[in-house]
């Protein structure tokens, strides 16, 4: 599995690696930037300007040849669950653990404190790679928490700012309840399992994932009907009059299997893990009212538009943490309510097949904009190192929403044509002539866009 700092593929804008001076905030809390206004902000601006932004995109059994064309096209990045073989070869798994990759004598620091060589030294020990055999057998489970999946077996941070943990190079991404996982490896203090995500591999902690019985067993509670989480965030409760409980939080994109309706209310079931690690489930209760559907819902445009415009404003979150999106995660949850499995990252999300654009080689901002403005709004659109979702025209400007770290202020511009950062670290909506630091305009630098749909 790649690294986050060699694919610095969740979103820092590449901008992070300018020096940085006096650091401006942008206004923040309420997804706007300079340019946009205040109407922008609500999904129903863009969804009324669509011609039929109802119509459906593509059905059920379209979107699952998508899915399977996405996996044939990209199986190390995709993987077919379903046809998981039963046993990984030594050779194989000590490739996913990535033990030739601890970065000794890089400077990162825990909470201030510079990470040594003794720390990875029992990073590497802990990564167990004596107990590896031939054939390693591999086991099913759930995630019973939202948790973080992690490139190495610890909790310490690694960041290269010794005052602060936000973009913790150890953190891989956030992953909700009730994921299915495949189970590769456990660390040697069996505090950790090494999974398999169906768009990602790294170490969870033990205490947040349940063997299932069976393949057969996870199989079975995969297929049923479900509840899919379409709000930011919910969480069931225990009983119908219940509160509802932090522990089972369920982010967009969550699917609860489905038992029935109730008191006006859904009857899910939770996973959990009994005392010897083994699989229970539980029921639940979520309100009728939350921000949920039965099923996907219906990929449309409209649809898409909403999704992206309900985590507006919300922090943005390196790989998930701090209970926030960065750029690629804010795709991949919006594009999950439709059941599309997108991949993690944003360069493995612009190779998805779609409809895609090449812009790079094009040089003429008017060329660009002429093309954009044939795109779909609820299309994809990717540069190095981050991803967006563009939303439409206005007045003859394009804009996007997106999960942003900074951008740069034009207004102070530096001898070699560079900008002063501007943090803003949420989402927000943004014009596609907004400067990056390095001077350019985002329109200037996008390297494609991807209509999601055959």
């Amino acid at each position: 599995m790649e690294f986050k700092w060699l694919l610095i593929s969740l979103c820092l804008v590449a901008l992070l690696l300018l020096p940085l001076p006096t650091v401006l905030a942008a206004k923040v809390g309420d997804g706007s930037l300079p340019g946009v206004m205040d109407a922008m902000l609500k999904a129903d601006f863009w969804v009324g300007k669509l011609d039929d932004p109802h119509q459906l995109i593509l059905t059920s059994g379209g979107i699952a040849a998508f899915n399977q064309l996405i996996t044939q096209t990209m199986p190390q990045t995709v993987v077919d669950m379903d046809h998981y073989p039963e046993t990984v070869d030594s050779a194989t798994l000590r490739r996913y653990l990535s033990a030739n990759r601890l970065p000794r004598g890089s400077e990162y620091y825990d909470n201030g404190t510079l990470l040594n060589g003794a720390f990875y030294d029992q990073i590497e020990q802990n990564l167990n790679l004596l107990g590896l055999l031939g054939q390693n057998p591999v086991s099913w489970g759930f995630t019973v928490r939202r948790t973080d999946l992690r490139t190495f077996p610890t909790d310490r941070a690694a960041s290269e700012d010794d005052a602060s943990d936000d973009f913790d190079r150890f953190q891989e991404t956030a992953v909700n309840i009730a994921e299915p996982v495949v189970m590769l490896h456990r660390s040697a203090d069996s505090q950790w399992i090494f999974v398999q995500l169906y768009n990602y591999r790294g170490w969870l902690r033990a205490a947040d994932v349940a063997a299932a019985s069976s393949r057969k067993e996870w199989q079975s509670r995969r297929s049923m009907k479900f509840v899919m989480i379409t709000g930011t965030k919910v969480a069931p409760r225990d009983t119908v009059m219940g509160r509802p409980i932090p522990e089972w939080r369920a982010g967009m994109g969550t699917r609860l299997p489905f038992l029935s309706m109730e008191q006006e209310g859904y009857v899910v079931e939770i996973p959990q893990r009994n005392s010897r690690g083994g699989l229970n489930w539980t029921k639940a209760w979520i309100h009728g009212k939350a921000d949920v559907s039965i099923g996907e819902l219906p990929f449309t445009r409209a649809n898409i538009l909403r999704q992206a415009f309900k985590m507006l404003g919300e922090n943005y979150g390196w790989g998930g943490l701090n209970e926030g999106r960065d750029c690629s995660s804010f795709i991949m949850d919006i594009y999950a309510v439709f059941g599309i499995r997108a991949p993690r990252n944003a360069d493995q999300q612009e190779k998805v097949t779609g409809r895609r654009t090449v812009l790079s080689g094009i040089s003429d901002s008017a060329t660009r904009y002429r093309l954009l403005a044939q795109t779909a709004p609820g299309a994809t659109l990717h540069m190095n190192n981050h991803v967006m979702m563009y939303l439409g025209s206005h007045e003859g400007k394009h804009y996007a929403i997106h999960s942003l770290g900074s951008y740069g202020d034009a207004s102070r511009p530096r001898g070699d044509g560079s900008l002063p950062r501007i943090g803003v670290m949420e989402i927000v909506v943004s014009d596609l002539n907004l400067p990056l630091r390095s001077g350019r305009k985002f329109i200037e630098v996008l390297s494609s866009v991807n209509v999601w749909q055959l």
